[in-house]
């Protein structure tokens, strides 16, 4: 079915080739095409089209490979999507998938901008995992439309946080004024430990509107991430701006007390963790002594002369 199929992109003619030495016959085989340049006709990629054995459902999945002299140009975004609509309306398949290496920032990126879900990561070994993209016609899922919060949730949950980053990264090159977005990229580089970089995506994020509850969560992470990096007035600034939106939020009273300690203010600091732990424990114990404990803690270097 097609063998005699061309399809022309921007850039790029895609034409079908022989398979394991023969021409594909049916929709039911493999499928190979090779990617040509329009305009020299240099062959700069091979992408294949596969059946899955699915009971539910007539699935396939679609395999790209990019000539590394022609990598980073685009040419895996322009032809995957005239791939899936070649899947989906020429050869019949209901759902397309497409298996990743987590490490595979670029090609995450593509799937990221052709709106394929993430769905689940398999692990093949001790060392070796893939992450899973599941594509039907019905999901109505792209960049350009909305951002698939859900998909960066599952990823990290999986651990795969380099994976998240290059999935959020590519949602930010369309939509730089999002506040979600650069949240989401604050979170994915304080997961990798790179806390320099989250630092302002929780500005952006903030300055652009976010909305609670994750407006919190900014102030927190800002202001513990200031504070990691040794920038104690910022870090004290952000929490108590923090608390003025939300002064009952107990992380960021905490946050605020570390901070004070880190400014010689130990007082003030011991002050406000007692007032948090008697305010938010349910330990019965602390309870009962909760006057005592309060009336102390604004008073740790006084004593009392018992005479």
């Amino acid at each position: 079915m097609t063998d005699a199929i061309t399809i022309q992109t921007a850039r790029l003619q895609i034409r079908p080739l022989p398979f394991q030495n023969e021409p594909v016959q049916s929709a039911t085989d493999t499928s190979m095409f090779g990617l040509f340049r329009s305009n020299d006709e240099t062959r700069v990629g091979t992408i294949r089209i596969s059946p899955l054995r699915q009971a539910d459902v007539r699935s396939a999945k679609i395999d790209c490979e990019i000539d590394p002299l022609f990598g980073r140009q685009g040419y895996a975004t322009e032809v995957l999507p005239a791939m899936l609509t070649l899947s989906f309306k020429t050869l019949d398949y209901q759902q397309v998938e497409a298996t990743m290496d987590p490490d595979n920032e670029p090609a995450l990126v593509v799937a990221s901008r052709a709106g394929l879900p993430f769905r689940s990561s398999v692990s093949y070994g001790p060392s070796s995992q893939q992450l899973i993209f599941v594509y039907r016609p019905s999901d109505d899922l792209s960049p350009a439309v909305g951002f698939d919060r859900t998909a960066v949730s599952r990823l990290r949950q999986a651990k795969q946080y380099h994976a998240a980053k290059a999935f959020v990264a590519s949602y930010l090159k369309q939509l730089p004024d999002d506040p979600m977005i650069h949240y989401q990229m604050a979170w994915c580089h304080d997961n990798l430990g790179e806390e320099a970089a989250a630092v302002p995506h929780y500005v952006a994020a903030i300055k652009l509107g976010l909305a609670a509850p994750d407006l919190q969560e900014a102030y927190v992470g800002l202001g513990s991430t200031y504070r990691a990096l040794g920038r104690y007035d910022d870090a004290y600034r952000t929490l108590t701006e923090g608390l003025v939106h939300f002064p009952q939020h107990a992380v960021l009273q905490t946050f605020l007390a570390l901070t004070l300690h880190n400014l010689d203010r130990s007082a003030e600091a011991i002050e406000r963790l007692i007032g948090t732990l008697v305010d938010t424990t349910g330990n019965p114990e602390i309870h009962a002594y909760a006057r005592a404990l309060r009336f102390y803690a604004s008073r740790v270097d006084e004593t009392w002369d018992g005479n």
